[in-house]
């Protein structure tokens, strides 16, 4: 099968990259490519980068990539580890290994995020009260099979972030296909006048919340892996090594 892992990238980076990882640069017009791959070519929505985030490189994956049987999605510092134990030694998840998870899972993701506060408490943190109501109606109008699922999910404790995932290329196209018809509805719904460049990237953090209810919905099975940092300090991974031994879930 091939697999393409498109690595998230807003600058030229020089960190080596195993077999079928490859960058993508995002808010890509204007900029200079070094890379195969970049958000503003073919079929795109690169001048939504600053609201969207990551998925402006999603949404390319989506429309574009028509030669690949698994995809999935990666960043410049982040990206998923078999190290199960430090998060200090690079151990990328290799195409043998995503061939052989995606035989019994329809996903490989993140591990899932805890939080003491719900969700909902959590997300508005970075997304206004009034979003979160536009986010549900326009749910409630696209697809209101998801909305109950939808409400578990932001009143509860669990969720998957950082958008990084991977699956076969079919489950891929049916996700997006889903987020991006919520989006394009929301879109009418949203006016971002006096937002902060945080705030102004609203649906970054809405889909990373989203993709945990496509999954809970469709009852999807989901491998989860470790986060690896690149540059992360010594100190840092020893502080969660003690927090995890005394029982304090932190990100």
């Amino acid at each position: 099968m091939n697999t393409q892992i498109y690595v998230v990238t807003h600058k030229v980076v020089t960190n080596k990259l195993p077999k079928n990882y490859d960058y993508i640069l995002v808010n890509a017009n204007g900029k200079e490519n070094p890379y195969k791959y970049g958000d503003n070519t073919c079929d795109n929505i690169s001048v939504k980068n600053p609201y969207y985030c990551e998925l402006t490189a999603c949404y390319w994956i989506w429309k574009n990539d028509l030669e690949n049987d698994i995809v999935g999605l990666a960043h410049y510092r982040r990206f998923l580890t078999t190290n199960k134990f430090s998060s200090s030694i690079k151990k990328y998840v290799n195409n043998k290994q995503i061939e052989k998870d995606l035989k019994k899972y329809d996903f490989i993701a993140t591990k899932i995020y805890h939080t003491v506060e719900t969700v909902k408490t959590h997300m508005e943190l970075n997304v206004s009260h009034k979003d979160m109501k536009s986010l549900e109606d326009t749910i409630k109008e696209v697809c209101p099979d998801y909305l109950e699922t939808y409400r578990d999910v932001i009143n509860g404790h669990e969720s998957y972030l950082l958008n990084m995932f991977i699956t076969k290329k079919d489950n891929w196209n049916k996700y997006y296909e889903w987020l991006f018809k919520i989006f394009d509805r929301l879109e009418d719904k949203v006016d971002m006048t006096g937002y902060t460049v945080q705030q102004q990237r609203l649906y970054g953090f809405l889909s990373e919340r989203l993709f945990s209810v496509y999954v809970k919905k469709n009852n999807y099975k989901v491998k989860s892996y470790s986060t690896h940092i690149v540059g992360e300090s010594k100190f840092r991974i020893f502080r969660q090594k003690i927090l995890k031994l005394i029982g304090i879930k932190k990100d």
